[in-house]
């Protein structure tokens, strides 16, 4: 059995991890984005629910900032409690919010859960939540949210269905 789980050649992940787009050194990116908050990560395609690969076969980098705004999603899409691996502090409780008794009860729920996971942000790059816009159909419910950043403003836009984790 080998000593390392890694093959040798992933064992350096700055080599493993290069985008095929870096502008600039791998250092002067990383001071930057450190330097704002925002730290790289990799680069993950929510329509397909798998990390994005690159021709070469190596995992898609995230700027600093691109992993902000996939946090941001990822937080608001994870129904809190459904996971184990993660803590009782990621994700919100939509599908309490959708069992409410009114529209009403069911926005404030649900803007009151977004506001504080997007807050909750442990490298806070989230300065502020607001403009939480809900449109109901039969089945779900639309939600768009404006969040300001610390390096820019993004809008999120996603669904909540009732039984849908």
């Amino acid at each position: 059995m080998p000593d390392n789980l890694f093959p040798e050649e992933y064992e350096n992940e700055e080599e493993y991890f290069e985008d095929e787009e870096n502008e600039g050194t791998e250092e002067e990116n990383t001071e930057e984005e450190e330097g704002a908050g925002y730290k790289p990560s990799i680069f993950f395609d929510f329509d397909t629910g798998d990390f994005v690969t690159l021709h070469d076969g190596k995992l898609k980098e995230a700027s600093g900032f691109e992993a902000w705004v996939q946090w941001c999603y990822k937080t608001i899409m994870t129904q809190r409690y459904a996971h184990e691996g993660y803590s009782t502090d990621i994700g919100i409780d939509y599908e309490s919010a959708l069992q409410a008794d009114s529209r009403e009860e069911a926005e404030s729920i649900l803007q009151r859960e977004i506001e504080e996971a997007l807050m909750a942000d442990p490298s806070e790059r989230t300065l502020h939540v607001g403009n939480i816009m809900f449109q109901w159909e039969a089945e779900h419910c639309l939600v768009t949210v404006q969040v300001q950043g610390i390096d820019g403003d993004i809008e999120i836009q996603t669904q909540f269905e009732s039984g849908v984790v």
